[in-house]
């Protein structure tokens, strides 16, 4: 299932009448921005259901997992579950450089505690890839950590440096969401693929670029 959303065809991972999980595409903001006449994923889909509340956000370079509420009752579960950081969000990234099998950054960030996880997938040619886990939720956070850490995300025009001309576009994408169901209390797991804007730069580490989607417990496109 997809919702079209300006020139951007927004892909369904999993839906009943008090979740939305959607693959935000790069370039597309999460949310209304100043700049006048910017399409949003969030307005697109308030278009398309009578209700939709927004509880966490995306880079506007950065692809992937985006879990909306459609109704109103499941708005402070969900909220609690992000501000506890019982929603667990992973991502895969490719940086500049190794930064070694697996380990953690903790680097402060605007004065704030930041921990972010990350286990290596495979490295080749200079840059690796990585999953990526955070226990925190600062803006830019993936992006911050890995650059003052030595190891820049590809195509990270912000804080990538030379990097950042390595690939045509932010090489971040939102791969992972698992979370307690708001109403029924079931562990739910939604995951996406890596899209075709980076599938090259995965197939250059070796790594599948088409993992199974699944959401646990319910159908991806089921609705109630």
């Amino acid at each position: 299932m997809t919702i079209s959303i300006g020139e951007w065809s927004v892909h369904v991972r999993y839906v009943d009448d008090f979740v939305l999980v959607v693959d935000k595409p790069h370039g597309l903001a999460s949310q209304s921005t100043q700049r006048r006449g910017q399409l949003s994923l969030y307005d697109g889909l308030r278009a398309h259901y009578p209700y939709v509340g927004l509880h966490h956000r995306l880079d506007t370079p950065a692809s992937g997992l985006m879990l909306f509420t459609l109704n109103q009752q499941a708005n402070a579960p969900v909220a609690e579950a992000f501000q506890t950081q019982n929603i667990q969000r992973r991502y895969r990234l490719v940086v500049a450089g190794d930064p070694g099998p697996s380990g953690e950054w903790v680097s402060p960030i605007k004065g704030k505690k930041a921990k972010t996880k990350y286990r290596r997938l495979a490295t080749h040619g200079g840059m690796s890839a990585l999953m990526a886990t955070l226990e925190t939720g600062r803006t830019h956070q993936i992006r911050i950590h890995a650059s003052e850490s030595g190891f820049p995300l590809l195509g990270d025009r912000r804080y990538g440096g030379a990097a950042a001309r390595l690939w045509p576009r932010l090489a971040l994408h939102a791969s992972d969401l698992l979370f307690q169901h708001p109403k029924t209390g079931e562990p739910t797991r939604v995951s996406s693929p890596v899209p075709q804007d980076l599938a090259e730069l995965w197939s250059r580490l070796g790594l599948r670029c088409s993992p199974e989607i699944a959401a646990e417990g319910t159908s991806p496109d089921r609705q109630s």
